[in-house]
């Protein structure tokens, strides 16, 4: 039997960065009203139904789904800019030497817990630091640059397993697909890492073992035999990105 704690909707809201006021207007109560809900042991099952009516979730979402995402690869920067290129207005820079480096913002580590909440904001990416990074030709896209958490994309049985692997510290930049590329075959034949934002998983970085276009459900791999296969509704997602370059992380040099 689920409890309907208003702390989870309280959290739900949270991640989402939904005010009690908006939440108020919403659901046509007082905000007082909304932070009695925050304190209730079990909701009715009248406001229940009134919650998963306007902002139109389900049950599991709220109540069911555990309220600590994973992660596996958190937003952050890199210290150092190896160009030293101060310019901050055009997004692909071409060097005096020819080569092109493009411009990829960065999120801090300690604005993560604001990143699921603020990814949609343009407002948000304004605010963002960013670094420059090499590519061939002319990109087309939204990059974002994530440092890899954890061994789940970890292998050392074979060279080759552990040439694949990814570390934690290493810089995965990410393609934003957008939603309409996702009800075809992804390319993971291109693109062999993938990033998920999830609305309750999280961040990941897997690999695609495959992907049910009809269903809508892609099963995520990791390297690390220890992490099974997993299987996700697109719907779920927030963000997927392709990985297009793993970056060593540069530090600041020592004074």
């Amino acid at each position: 039997m689920i409890d309907y704690q208003g702390e989870r909707f309280k959290l739900y809201l949270e991640k989402r960065g939904i005010s009690a006021n908006r939440a108020a207007k919403a659901l046509d109560v007082t905000r007082q009203t909304v932070y009695q809900y925050f304190r209730s042991k079990n909701l009715s099952r009248d406001t229940v139904a009134s919650i998963l009516s306007v902002f139109n979730v389900s049950e599991e979402e709220i109540w069911v789904t555990s309220p600590n995402p994973r992660l596996e690869a958190s937003p952050t920067r890199l210290y150092a800019n190896p160009l030293d290129h101060e310019d901050k207005t055009e997004k692909i820079i071409t060097l005096p030497d020819g080569t092109m480096a493009m411009r990829v913002p960065i999120v801090p580590a300690r604005a993560y817990a604001g990143y699921m909440r603020g990814f949609a904001d343009p407002e948000y990416y304004d605010d963002l630091e960013d670094i420059l990074i090499g590519v061939d030709k002319e990109p087309n896209g939204t990059y974002i640059g994530f440092e890899v958490v954890g061994d789940s994309m970890i292998c050392l049985d074979t060279v080759e397993l552990a040439e694949e692997s990814i570390f934690p510290g290493r810089i995965a930049v990410g393609r934003d697909l957008d939603r309409d590329s996702w009800k075809t075959k992804l390319h993971v034949h291109n693109y062999k890492n993938w990033i998920f934002v999830h609305k309750t998983e999280g961040i990941l970085i897997k690999q695609i073992a495959a992907h049910d276009v009809a269903e809508g459900i892609v099963t995520i791999h990791s390297l690390n035999p220890n992490y099974p296969d997993e299987q996700l509704k697109l719907e779920d997602m927030q963000q997927i990105f392709s990985v297009i370059q793993i970056v060593q992380r540069t530090r600041p040099k020592m004074k």
